[in-house]
């Protein structure tokens, strides 16, 4: 009876109404275990194995559970995330260096242009201005271009700390944004003005120590601009010294100034980075490939490249009233610069205006239109050295981070399985009662004697795998019981 154990398993198929190959739905509930591909379908099961004394076996013990590994792709993320905020202060770093310690030189430059009521040479083109310095650099060196950057810079942190302590102590709010109402923008424009009117005696004393000159003139301090403003300050009203001009006449122009450039600064800027990222998400289309949200490193190369655009637009825009306004902070000053038609000589200013529209139309007057753009090739030089510097910085920054960021894996493509196409739907047959148990035979059918007939050729019940006929099933067990003597 080596065949009995191989009719339950088929038999249990059969009550299940479900053929050998396709799962029922007590085997799609029940967890797969690996061993289920090795045991004989007649295995003892494992819930009956103590039946004695109804005393259940031991606990089934639950696999632990699998420690959780670290993600590989999160890992990734993180990084990038990181280098990207490395890459942002980076560049971050370089703009605050290349705006205030690279363009210092030049604005020296410009300033002393300004100023000077008595030069032949405009400078108005970058080309003319080079002779010039390369004269003052052999004769004074490189220290030249660099006077007066400490009180500058303590002119600008001053004017932040005045903004932090106004927008503490009144309702007028420190920042803004595009949603802001035009109450609020109006508040934050009186809190601009309110600072600026605050600096403008310590702004007049920077301004004395960035053009005169160092070969007729004592170095300045650390705290004389401290010291000057303060003096400048006091006498608000009336100075003591000749042809200064009081405080309250430098007050309005100074704040207009500032003002104007800060506006028109802040919306070339804000105009610049939509059309950038809008550039950007463009370009992404055309490539297919659009990301959700940009990195950080990308964000603020935008956002300094739009900083970059509005400060310079201001700048070109107002350089005109710039030159005006230094003007009126010089008077009065007894201040001695270099000249620089030629690069050798010192000049004083000796200049007599009795507000902003008298030296408006007296610069026009006496030196022509292009007297109120005398020094625009140090501007031209500054900017154009400010963006190529920062052009490089962030290439080399973008081009360092993509090479300490590994390269992301690949995801692993399996080829996909063609499924095994079933055969006909199976129909299970009508089964003598008194054997519920016999499905199909896994035995091979009788032989037959050679030269028989294909219909006499297959046993009666063992068909197509269509429906079945009934069947004697006493003949059927000697007919297999003669099938296994001729094979032994």
């Amino acid at each position: 009876m080596a065949g009995l154990d191989d009719y339950q398993f088929f038999s249990t198929l059969r009550e299940k109404d479900n053929p050998f190959w396709q799962r029922t739905s007590d085997d799609r509930d029940r967890l797969e275990d690996p061993m289920d591909h090795y045991r004989r379908p007649t295995e003892f099961p494992e819930d009956l194995r103590n039946p004695a004394h109804g005393t259940p076996g031991p606990p089934p013990t639950k696999a632990p559970a699998p420690t959780p590994k670290f993600n590989e792709l999160e890992g990734q993320k993180v990084n990038d995330v990181q280098m990207e905020k490395y890459g942002e202060l980076s560049i971050n770093i370089v703009s605050l260096c290349a705006e205030n310690l690279l363009s210092h030189p030049f604005i020296v430059v410009r300033r002393q242009c300004q100023v000077n009521i008595s030069s032949h040479r405009y400078h108005v083109l970058p080309i003319t201005i080079v002779p010039a310095l390369l004269h003052i650099q052999s004769c004074q060196g490189f220290s030249a271009f660099w006077k007066g950057l400490g009180s500058v810079l303590t002119i600008k942190g001053i004017t932040l700390g005045l903004e932090d302590c106004l927008s503490k102590f009144t309702p007028w709010p420190k920042d803004i944004s595009p949603h802001s109402s035009i109450k609020t923008i109006g508040q934050h424009l009186l809190l601009k003005s309110s600072a600026l009117a605050l600096i403008t005696p310590f702004y007049s004393a920077s301004l004395v120590e960035t053009v005169q000159s160092e070969i007729a003139s004592e170095k300045p301090g650390v705290f004389d601009v401290f010291k000057e403003g303060l003096t400048r300050l006091l006498s608000f009203t009336q100075p003591q010294t000749g042809r200064m001009l009081p405080v309250w006449l430098l007050v309005v122009p100074t704040v207009t100034h500032g003002v104007l450039q800060y506006i028109l600064g802040n919306s070339v800027s804000t105009l610049t980075s939509k059309l950038l990222r809008r550039l950007h998400r463009n370009d992404q289309h055309r490539q297919g490939a659009v990301s959700k949200d940009s990195g950080s490193f990308l964000d603020a190369s935008i956002r300094l490249q739009s900083a970059f655009i509005g400060h310079m637009a201001a700048d070109v825009i107002l350089y005109p009233l710039e030159t005006i306004l230094n003007r009126l902070h010089m008077q009065g000053t007894r201040t001695i610069i270099d000249s620089l038609d030629v690069g050798y000589e010192v000049k004083p200013i000796l200049t007599r205006y009795e507000g902003f529209f008298d030296c408006l139309n007296t610069t026009i007057q006496d030196e022509g239109f292009f007297g109120l753009f005398k020094g625009f090739g140090a501007l031209c030089i500054q900017y154009a050295l400010y963006g190529a510097v920062l052009k490089f910085a962030q290439v080399i920054i973008q081009e360092v981070t993509l090479a300490l960021v590994p390269p992301k894996p690949k995801p692993k493509i399996q080829d996909p399985v063609t499924p095994l196409a079933p055969s006909a739907p199976y129909t299970p047959s009508s089964i003598h009662p008194g054997i519920s148990s016999l499905h199909t035979s896994p035995l091979p059918p009788p032989r037959t004697p050679y030269g028989a007939s294909p219909a006499t050729r297959r046993p009666l019940g063992y068909g197509s795998p269509g429906r079945r006929q009934d069947v004697d099933m006493r003949a059927e067990l000697e007919k297999h019981k003669s099938s296994l003597a001729l094979d032994d």
